[in-house]
């Protein structure tokens, strides 16, 4: 087997130079984003930690709404009778408005009534709403938007929040 002589090892060369030495900064570059994205979704789930009890209770209030409504439809068999005034009697426990008014709250419902439809808004916070939508044909509409009155609550169309 042929032996290559042409490759000449200089050690003296080789112990003078510096040791090489990795860097870690693409370590510490990762590391910090992966640290830095954690704190930024735990502040994030922190921050919106009370808004599914706002919205659970914004559909319980328009749950109870429904029911009055529903009510006041048995008694009368349409939902023109189921305005504010007629629904606070129904109903006390909650704080109703007319349909020209925004609900300002999680017990304030605004309701309106349109030809034989009924609507009723809630709002769970600011320009952050959510709407009940009852035909004569028994079905129900809901929707979400940023208008907080039963005129707008009369628009909604979704089958499902």
């Amino acid at each position: 087997m042929p032996v290559d002589d042409d490759i000449a090892i200089d050690d003296e060369a080789t112990a003078d130079a510096p040791a090489f030495r990795r860097s870690t900064r693409g370590f510490w570059l990762v590391t910090g984003s992966i640290l830095l994205g954690c704190v930024f979704i735990l502040v994030e789930i922190f921050a919106n930690f009370g808004t599914k009890d706002t919205i659970a209770h914004a559909e319980q209030t328009l749950r109870i709404a429904q029911a009055a409504a529903e009510r006041v439809r048995a008694a009368d068999g349409s939902y023109a009778g189921a305005d504010h005034t007629r629904l606070a009697v129904v109903e006390p426990t909650l704080l109703w408005v007319p349909g020209a008014e925004a609900s300002g709250g999680l017990e304030q419902v605004s309701v309106a009534s349109g030809g034989s439809s009924w609507g009723a808004a809630v709002q769970a916070r600011p320009r952050a709403c959510f709407y009940l939508h009852l035909t004569p044909s028994g079905d129900v509409f809901y929707g979400v938007g940023t208008d907080c009155s039963g005129r707008e609550a009369l628009q909604a169309t979704d089958p499902r929040w």
